[in-house]
């Protein structure tokens, strides 16, 4: 079986970096991530906006690994695919280097 390895707080953190902010007529401050579908959300002010679009990424990468969907790419974040050992431990390069020594 394969899996997904990655950093959600880098992939998080990334997407962030990304992000567009904008002001309605009403004042209410608008986010997204340009290219990544469904990364969108708003606020009363920037640091609301900011955090309830940290909330929707990180919700929203969650729900697609669950469901199998891809996630949008983030430059800048490698998501590997790994298989998964009959244990049911991902095969990481340390644990790799863990088992020639025994």
């Amino acid at each position: 079986m394969k899996v997904k390895v990655f950093s959600l707080a880098r992939y998080t953190e990334e997407a962030l970096k990304r992000a567009i902010y904008s002001q309605d007529e009403n004042g209410v401050v608008l986010a997204k991530v340009p290219k990544a579908s469904g990364f969108f959300a708003q606020g009363d002010n920037f640091e609301e906006a900011r955090e309830n679009l940290r909330e929707v990424i990180e919700g929203n990468v969650l729900l697609a690994l669950q469901l199998g969907l891809e996630i949008p790419h983030i430059d800048g974040v490698e998501v590997e695919e790994r298989l998964v050992s009959p244990a049911g431990m991902v095969e990481t390069p340390r644990l790799q280097a863990k088992r020639s020594l025994w």
